[in-house]
Order: structure tokens, then C-alpha cells, then sequence
């Protein structure tokens, strides 16, 4: 049993040896020359010997490529420690790579875009989603995409270019963006929105750090994506069916927070029509964002757009698991695509 066992045990180190003698030789093949083939022979010899299972021949076949190893592989054999230092070097240049002109990471500093994202919120952001861009500049290589209403994106702040936001595309070039009693107006068509009852969360104090309760009425918005023509006339069924008409190519629904009052007659623009090449951006916590309503209002140039948030693939802060206080993993916002 032990004799059958040892040579069970060699005929597997033997297979090893022979596999990685022609892995060596077709990696080195054009140093090695006419050797490359002595190499694969003895290897295909000691590979037949092993399976055959005559211990002379598999002894006899393992001098002839120990023999070729020593003379032509053994110097071309990398340190264990080169091995990993140059894996490593490859998985940082590939991720290094991923980031530049695939896939990045962004964390959810501010409430602005609760109940969607919520502060501790890490997300990848697809910077491929619109366009290939030569990586730390505006200069787009390759057009793949345009940004539509309802997208959630990542930009660099036209009137702070130090900081990176993250709001909703809410209207493209050609709309005329307003709020009139907290609701979206689109090309005059209101996008339709129902109740959804009472949210609740803690936003920090910037001063103190503690944090403060909010509780806001949320709705369901449902914006549509295609192209929103003003309604025809003053009755309701106007805007009704242009509404329709935009939303057969697409209707991006989310959640929104209202955490004021609204006011009767209460107004927000009309805002200046988007230009070609911009899109006006708004966050999904209406009363507590400085999005693309502030100052007058401002829009994003499409070159200043970093890519379109995708998922939450981690998410750390008040509510989460913890034996010890409040802060924690949220589980269930893990892997959660954003709407």
C-alpha cells in the first residue's frame, strides 16, 4: 500500500514537472530555438511514462528532462518573490486602467440626492456611459452615449471645478425646467408624481457634527425621457398627452423628498433653456440641494460630466450594524442599482 501510494504520488509530481517544463518552453520559445522541441518530447516522454505506470521508464524519462531543464529552463525560472511583485504590478496598472477610462468610485458626501443615495453611499459611476475620455481632461475620444432625463450622474461643478457632484438630469438641451408648488414642469408638461408617505433621516450638523432628525413627505416621480413638446392648448388633457407622448420612449421613476411647506403659488424659473451640449441637473431632496436652480440658475457642460452613478456597492453610517452604537453596515444597501 505504501509502495502504491509513493508511486501514485511521483506519477502526479511527474505530470507537474512535464506541464510546467512545456508551459516554460512555449513562453521562452524563440530564446530556446531547436531546444524548444527536445523539451516538449522529453516532456511528452515522461507524460506517456507516468500514465503508463513502469517506474524504470518514468525514472529513466524524468533524467532526459531534468537534464534538458537544467541546461535550458532553469535560469529562465522567475523568484517566488518577482512572480508576486510583478502580479501585483500588473493588477495595479489594470486598475489603475479600469479607473482612468472604465469604472470609478465615488462617496456620498452631502443628503442632497436622499432618499436615493444617503451619506456614507459608495458607488462605481460607468465612465464609459457617455463617452471614452482622455483620462484628467474634458476631451472626449469617443461618443458612445448622451445623457437622458433621469440619469444619475457624477460631474465636475462648472462653478467650482475642485468639486465633484452628484445630481439627476431633469432637462436636456432645448428644455425650459420649473417648479411651480414643488412640482417638476418640463416644456410647461408637469411630471407626474404621487404621494408616498413620510421619510425620515438624520442629516449632520456641518458645525457640531451631531446629527439632525428630518422627516419629509415623499413622492414618486415619474419623468419622462423622450422629447417633451409644451402642451397644445390650457385644458389639463393638454399636457396630459404630451406627457404620454414623451414617456413611449421611456419613464425614469424615482423618489423624492419635499421638507418644506409648499407655498400657494409658490414658483422656481421658468429657468433659462438648456443649451446644446448641457443639461440642468437637480437633486432628489428638493428643498436641501444646491443643484442647477441656484444663482439664477446654471447648467452642466456634457464635457464636465464624469459618468452615470450606477450601483451602491457599499454603504457605511448612521443605521448600519454595529455592536457598538450607530454607525455601521447598511446591508441592505448593498448592491442596489440606483434608479
Amino acid at each position: 500500500m505504501a509502495d502504491a501510494a509513493r508511486l501514485a504520488r511521483a506519477r502526479r509530481d511527474a505530470l507537474r514537472f512535464a506541464r510546467d517544463a512545456r508551459r516554460l518552453a512555449a513562453r521562452h520559445r524563440r530564446a530556446l530555438g531547436d531546444a524548444r522541441g527536445a523539451v516538449d518530447a522529453a516532456a511528452a516522454e515522461v507524460t506517456a511514462a507516468a500514465r503508463g505506470g513502469e517506474p524504470d521508464a518514468l525514472s529513466a524519462a524524468l533524467r532526459r528532462l531534468d537534464a534538458l531543464w537544467e541546461e535550458h529552463l532553469a535560469a529562465r525560472v522567475k523568484p517566488w518573490w518577482r512572480e508576486y511583485a510583478e502580479s501585483i504590478a500588473l493588477a495595479v496598472v489594470l486598475a489603475l486602467l479600469v479607473r482612468a477610462f472604465v469604472l470609478d468610485a465615488f462617496r456620498i458626501p452631502s443628503g442632497s440626492m436622499v432618499p436615493t443615495l444617503v451619506v456614507g453611499d459608495y458607488i462605481f459611476v460607468s465612465k464609459v456611459a457617455y463617452a471614452v475620455r482622455l483620462p484628467f481632461t474634458h476631451l472626449r475620444l469617443v461618443e458612445t452615449g448622451a445623457p437622458r432625463r433621469g440619469d444619475v450622474i457624477v460631474f465636475e461643478n462648472p462653478r467650482d471645478p475642485s468639486s465633484d457632484y452628484v445630481k439627476r438630469v431633469v432637462g436636456v438641451a432645448g428644455d425650459v425646467i420649473e417648479i411651480r408648488e414643488q412640482v417638476l414642469y418640463v416644456n410647461g408638461v408637469p411630471q407626474p408624481r404621487a404621494a408616498a408617505g413620510e421619510y425620515a433621516y438624520a442629516e449632520r450638523s456641518p458645525s457640531t457634527g451631531e446629527p439632525l432628525a428630518e422627516r419629509c413627505r415623499r413622492y414618486r416621480e415619474a419623468l419622462a425621457k423622450g422629447p417633451i413638446l409644451p402642451p397644445r392648448g390650457d385644458l389639463p388633457g393638454d399636457a396630459e398627452s404630451s406627457w404620454q407622448a414623451a414617456a413611449a420612449d421611456g419613464v425614469a421613476s424615482y423618489d423624492v423628498l419635499q421638507c418644506r411647506r409648499a407655498r400657494l403659488a409658490s414658483r422656481e424659473g421658468p429657468f433659462e433653456v438648456v443649451r446644446p451640449g448641457h443639461v440642468f441637473v437637480m437633486g432628489d431632496n428638493r428643498d436641501l440641494s444646491a443643484d442647477s436652480r441656484g444663482m439664477g440658475g446654471w447648467q452642466v457642460p456634457v464635457g464636465h460630466i464624469r459618468g452615470r452613478a450606477a450601483l451602491v456597492f457599499w454603504s457605511w453610517g448612521d443605521g448600519g450594524l454595529w455592536p457598538r452604537g450607530a454607525g455601521g453596515l447598511r446591508l441592505d444597501r448593498l448592491f442596489k442599482p440606483i434608479d
